[in-house]
């Protein structure tokens, strides 16, 4: 296997990346710290960007997972001082016109940028189990397929620049709106005298579950919200632009709205580092009257 580039090796790119090692890749990587898990699986990390790509061929892939647009930006403006032939698979979530405008001022080097986002927690990636939407140029897309067989079992085109981040928009209003139904059944089956955890066991076998029931109801009994692995402060930015991108095309979307206003909530109380199961605590604080959230 060749020689490529990883940037930013947090929650998710240091499993694709471990995932792209056991496929036989050669990854030279970076991040703002050092990742013993990634140097301890095989990769070589450098300690700047820099240096990752003077190390990597004329014709190289790289794969990024950024956390922010001023990460993007600082990393585009390093990519332009090596105009070089190269693909840059962005896994990362951000405004579609900011990826928009990096992936212009990118090719204006010669560097082809793809827009792919990835569904799934980090150990649905760790486990290949993640589902990693593409969009870009088909070309490039189909010459990228052994990598993306590397990082994901299921890997789908969306086609143009722009469709993997619309879906991914479109998935986690799915995940907010499946998590925010769970906390309502749950409370509701309480309020009836039914016993949660049978709740529970009950609908995660039935035709009313869904992968956000299964891994979010446990957390709403065990109210360890701190220890979950998908924070408020992710689907706060997720449901902004959701709504954005609805109000565009002057599309009715009354779930995405009645959600939005309840992880307001959410938001407005200061929970943007607890997982989003939380949710069943603001369901429960709600007055009968109180649905005027929605």
């Amino acid at each position: 296997m060749g020689k490529m580039g990883f940037i930013g090796l947090g929650n998710v790119g240091q499993p694709m990346a471990a995932n792209l090692l056991a496929a036989g890749y050669e990854i030279i990587g970076f991040d703002i710290k050092q990742n013993e898990d990634f140097i301890a699986a095989g990769g070589k990390f450098t300690d700047s960007l820099s240096a990752l790509i003077e190390m990597l061929p004329e014709k190289a892939v790289i794969f990024q997972s950024l956390p922010n647009e001023t990460a993007l930006r600082a990393t585009v403006d390093v990519l332009l001082t090596f105009p070089r032939e190269q693909c840059l698979v962005d896994v990362s979530s951000y405004a579609l016109e900011v990826k928009k405008a990096s992936a212009v001022r990118l090719a204006s080097a010669g560097i082809s940028m793809l827009d792919c986002e990835v569904s799934g927690l980090p150990p649905h990636v760790a486990s290949r189990e993640a589902t990693l939407f593409k969009s870009g140029e088909h070309a490039v897309i189909e010459r990228m397929a052994p990598y993306f067989d590397a990082v994901a079992k299921r890997h789908i085109y969306l086609g143009d620049f722009g469709m993997a981040t619309r879906m991914k928009l479109i998935a986690n209003v799915m995940v907010c709106a499946h998590n925010l139904i769970a906390a309502e059944a749950l409370s509701l089956g309480r309020s009836l005298g039914l016993d949660p955890l049978l709740i529970v066991d009950a609908l995660s076998g039935s035709a009313a579950s869904s992968a956000t029931f299964v891994n979010k109801a446990p957390l709403m009994l065990s109210r360890d919200f701190a220890q979950g692995r998908g924070p408020f402060r992710h689907m706060f930015g997720y449901l902004s632009r959701a709504r954005a991108m609805a109000d565009d095309t002057l599309t009715a979307t009354p779930v995405l709205n009645t959600t939005s206003a309840i992880y307001a909530v959410a938001e407005s109380e200061g929970r943007h580092d607890q997982d989003i199961a939380a949710i069943i605590e603001i369901i429960e604080n709600m007055r009968v009257e109180g649905n005027a959230h929605a």
